[in-house]
This record gives C-alpha cells, sequence and structure tokens, in this order.
C-alpha cells in the first residue's frame, strides 16, 4: 500500500495542475484577509469600539469558501483523468487490486487537500498580518482554530471532488458537475426550499454545509474577540441573521454533515469505480 501511495504522489507531483490550482487559492484567501484586517483596523472604528474589530476572522472563512472550488475541482480530476489519458488499465495492472488503487488515491488526494488548507492558511496569515500592519492580529488560539478547520474543509472538498470524479467517469463531466451545482444548482434549490417555507433544509444542502463549517465558528470567533461593550449572545443571533445563517447548526454540526456528504460519494464512486469497464 505504501508503494502504491507514493506512485501517486509521484504521478500528482510530475504534473503542474496541482500547484496551478492552488496559486488561485492561496491569492484568494490573502486578498480577503487583507481586507478584512484593514478594514478591522481603521482608526474611526477603534477609538469608537475601544478596540480593534476582528473582521479578518469571518472575511477569512469567506476567502476559504471561495478558494475551497480549486482543490474540488482538482480532487475530481484523480481518476477522471487517467480515465481521459487511458493510463487507468496500467494504473489498476501495476496495484495489487483496484480496491487498494483507490484507498491509494484516496490518501494521495488527503495529503494534496492538506496542502491546499495550509497554503491558504499561510497566505491568510500574511494577508492579515499585512492588512494589520502587523498590529491588532486576532488571538493565536482564536487564528489556529480558524486554520484547522480551514485544513479540514479543504481535505473534505478534495475528497468529495475525489469521489464525485469517480461515480460520473468523465473529467468535463465531473468538473461541470461540481461547477453547476456549487454555483448555481444549489443557489436555485435553497431559494425554492425557501418559497415552500422549508428554510431549515439549506443548510444542510452540501455547499452550504461545507461553507458553514468555517463561516459560523468565524463569527462566534469573532464575537469572542470583540470589545465585552458590545459582545452579547443577541448581537451574535442578529449578525447570523442578517447573513441568513439563523438555521445553521453549529460550526462541528455543519462539518460532520459535510463530511457525511463526502463519505457518501466516495463510497459511491468506490462501488462504481471498482466495476467499471475500462477495456
Amino acid at each position: 500500500m505504501g508503494a502504491l501511495i507514493k506512485a501517486e504522489l509521484r504521478k500528482i507531483l510530475s504534473t503542474k495542475m496541482w500547484w496551478g490550482l492552488m496559486i488561485p487559492a492561496a491569492l484568494i484567501a490573502l486578498g480577503f484577509t487583507w481586507l478584512g484586517a484593514a478594514f478591522g483596523t481603521l482608526d474611526a472604528l477603534k477609538s469608537e469600539l475601544g478596540a480593534s474589530l476582528p473582521t479578518v476572522l469571518p472575511t477569512f472563512a469567506f476567502g476559504l469558501n471561495f478558494a475551497s472550488i480549486f482543490p474540488a475541482v482538482y480532487g475530481a480530476t484523480a481518476l477522471t483523468g487517467e480515465i481521459r489519458h487511458r493510463t487507468i488499465t496500467t494504473t489498476y495492472l501495476t496495484g495489487s487490486s483496484r480496491g487498494a488503487v483507490l484507498v491509494a488515491k484516496v490518501v494521495a488526494y488527503a495529503v494534496v487537500g492538506v496542502a491546499y488548507g495550509l497554503a491558504c492558511a499561510v497566505f491568510g496569515t500574511i494577508g492579515a498580518a499585512a492588512g494589520a500592519h502587523g498590529t491588532d492580529f486576532p488571538g493565536l488560539g482564536s487564528w489556529l482554530a480558524m486554520c484547522g478547520v480551514g485544513v479540514l474543509v479543504m481535505v473534505l472538498w478534495t475528497l468529495l471532488g475525489v469521489g464525485l470524479g469517480a461515480l460520473v467517469g468523465s473529467q468535463i463531466g465531473a468538473v461541470l458537475t461540481l461547477l453547476l451545482y456549487t454555483l448555481l444548482v444549489e443557489r436555485v434549490l435553497a431559494t425554492v426550499l425557501g418559497h415552500q417555507h422549508l428554510d431549515k433544509v439549506p443548510p444542510y444542502l452540501p455547499n452550504a454545509a461545507g461553507s458553514n463549517a468555517t463561516t459560523e465558528l468565524s463569527l462566534r470567533l469573532f464575537f469572542d474577540e470583540m470589545p465585552g461593550a458590545v459582545r452579547s449572545h443577541a448581537n451574535f443571533q442578529q449578525l447570523k441573521d442578517l447573513l441568513t445563517l439563523a438555521d445553521t447548526p453549529p460550526w462541528w454540526g455543519s462539518a460532520l454533515v459535510f463530511a457525511a456528504y463526502a463519505l457518501v460519494l466516495g463510497l459511491a464512486g468506490w462501488v462504481v469505480a471498482r466495476e467499471r469497464d475500462i477495456t
């Protein structure tokens, strides 16, 4: 198994696509955190509140959510790329079994997901420090919590992409399905559910669950970092209402829901990939 994982990592590192998609993801994280830190340290806000406003935490979460599409797209190429270039037959023949090859791919692409998460965390930290001019940085514990959950979500998005690619089999089909669903279909579905008075359902849809894992945590940490005079449960709920997050579960609940989607899609892709005709 170790040899198969090394072989998969070697394949990944021999191409430019993994770091080509990582660059915009990292730059998005940097840009969002820089803007959030710069806004949170405005002199007018500091004099009024008596402290800086930790807006860098929610903007970092928004940046992670935008950036997560890139590891998801890359994950969707895990199997479909080999099917497209007709190398999947050789891969299966050199492995002890199809199951072993699929496990190796999951492990290797999980490592890639960690790399995407760490890159976004590092560049996000750079953006936050630059925007705050080296001062008024959020508490270390809050920042590490955001980075840790960000890495976890990036891994889950990557594995969800792997599962979708294994299920669909077509590289173009998998990528288009992923983009159309995250950018359009789920938004339309959430609107329809809202009109049907099913407002509590949309937070449990895949894209919303993945995004809310970071967003909800960032809002909690945002309020923990705020001055005591404005920190209250009522203000926290008002902000969630304003961002249409009133019905969202805690961040860990959203993370578990999203992990369940990634697991179900991965198992479905596993079953289809093991039986797919590759001749």
